[in-house]
């Protein structure tokens, strides 16, 4: 999971990195903080995505995330991935849809 997450937060920080809305700035800083603090132990296994970040999440950022999901499904399909076949699951739905998310 970690090798994953980190690479997206690495690419997502050069993607942003010319950003000059603070609250953008502070809403990538506070989460990547959150994704820190939760590598330190498996607070992570298990989690389900709040219907609040959910709902507040565009169109972009949903179709990332699902590309992320995939992209764990397949990391984990190939033998890497080592997750054990724990389940995140999204809580909200958007358009009717509800992912569950296999790490």
């Amino acid at each position: 999971m970690r090798i994953l997450g980190d690479g997206y937060v690495k690419s997502e920080f050069r993607a942003h990195r010319n950003v000059e809305n603070p609250l953008h700035i502070i809403g990538f800083l506070t989460e990547w903080q959150l994704y820190a603090q939760k590598l330190e132990g498996d607070m992570w296994v298990g989690e389900k995505l709040e219907k609040a970040k959910l709902d507040k999440m565009s169109d972009q950022q949903i179709g990332q995330l699902y590309e992320l999901m995939q992209a764990i499904q397949n990391k984990d399909g190939e033998g890497g991935g080592g997750g054990g076949g724990e389940e995140i699951k999204s809580s909200g739905s958007r358009e009717g849809r509800t992912d569950t998310l296999i790490v």
